[in-house]
């Protein structure tokens, strides 16, 4: 059963379409992320959803029940936005209490649910403070808890771990996960941190300018992107994309977007000789070659930056470079380095920026 369901949703300010035609099905029970630079719609559709955005057109539904026009309170949905407010005349602990309070729980309810929460996000340090002696990452936990503690049918998350730092956002995202699946909580998260949206997602859709561009999973994002669109926003360093053509002579047909160049067999590009493409690699679809490999490039490096047991490489033109991710050790600026690349890993766009096909 469908959790939530998003018909034909518009939302449009100062003459401004936010979100523009939207159609999504979120399963009961799934964890949804939703991709986008700023201003691609994502904090606009949570607002709408949790009916603090006017909807110009289309429906709402939650569980069934139409709740396009229904006051946000009764909608049955939590929200955590970017600011993560709390009251600031509370402590933590009471903080966390205040959903339950508002709704007249029994005491020794609200004392269990306090505590489950403060356990799962190991919150019990900052019992006792207030929110003017917290950090902005501490007010993204605590709101985050405080969140879960009614058990709402969906969960909405706008940018929740923007805030904490790189060691509490990995042990955030485990402890999120964990509670979610332990209460069979729909979330729905907004974000362009692919980190929380590889961890997180069940099923996630990209946003460019309102309108969705893809919806899959973040390995199908990956893997085989739409659009030039999503190749260049999914994947962290993006795609190389570089601009190219399909040549047909007597030798057969290939495929030229310097520094990659290959013949190819593949049907679908022959519609395309003769216009301009795009042709996409991913950095970790580079590996350095051996006497072995057919096809290959070489440029020179120009940038280094050790990633752990791997390197991010800059090659080629300074203005528009080739990125790799190698294994160690890391070659020398200004020497020559030689990769491979393998055709199936190679993607192709036509001119509108619509992919093709993957591999070739």
């Amino acid at each position: 059963m469908a959790c939530l369901e998003i018909v034909g949703l518009t939302v449009t300010r100062d003459g401004v379409d936010l979100l523009n035609d939207l159609h999504l099905r979120i399963a009961d029970g799934e964890r949804f992320v939703v991709l986008g630079p700023s201003g691609s719609g994502k904090t606009a559709l949570l607002r709408s959803i949790a009916g603090l955005e006017a909807v110009t057109s289309g429906r709402l539904r939650l569980q069934g029940q139409d709740v396009t026009t229904v006051a946000p309170r009764d909608r049955g949905i939590a929200m955590v936005d970017q600011e993560a407010r709390l009251q600031p005349h509370l402590d933590v602990r009471s903080n966390l209490s205040l959903p339950l309070r508002f709704r007249s729980y029994p005491d020794d309810e609200v004392d269990r649910r306090v505590e489950a929460q403060a356990r799962a996000f190991s919150l019990r340090r900052l019992f006792g403070r207030r929110q003017n002696t917290l950090a902005a990452g501490e007010r993204h936990e605590v709101a985050l808890a405080r969140s879960l503690i009614r058990r709402c049918r969906l969960l909405l998350l706008d940018e929740p771990l923007a805030k904490a730092d790189p060691p509490r956002r990995r042990a955030l995202l485990r402890e999120l996960v964990e509670v979610q699946e332990g209460y069979g909580i729909t979330m729905l998260v907004a974000t362009n941190d692919q980190q929380v949206a590889l961890t997180l997602a069940d099923r996630a859709a990209v946003l460019d300018r309102g309108r969705l561009v893809q919806l899959g999973t973040p390995t199908e994002l990956f893997a085989t992107p739409a659009t030039t669109f999503v190749a260049g926003f999914v994947g962290t360093p993006p795609m190389n994309l570089r601009t190219g053509r399909v040549v047909r002579g007597h030798r057969g047909t290939r495929l030229l977007a310097d520094p990659f160049r290959l013949p190819t067999y593949d049907p679908s590009l022959a519609d395309l000789a003769g216009h301009p493409c795009t042709v996409g690699v991913r950095p970790t679809d580079l590996r350095r070659a051996t006497d072995a490999d057919r096809f290959t490039i070489e440029e020179i490096v120009l940038q280094t930056a050790v990633l752990g047991d791997q390197v991010e490489v800059r090659l080629g033109e300074p203005r528009d470079p080739v990125v790799a991710t190698v294994d160690r050790p890391a070659p020398p600026r200004g020497a020559l380095l030689r990769l491979a690349y393998d055709p199936a890993a190679v993607h192709v766009f036509d001119a509108e920026g619509r992919a093709v096909t993957h591999g070739v």
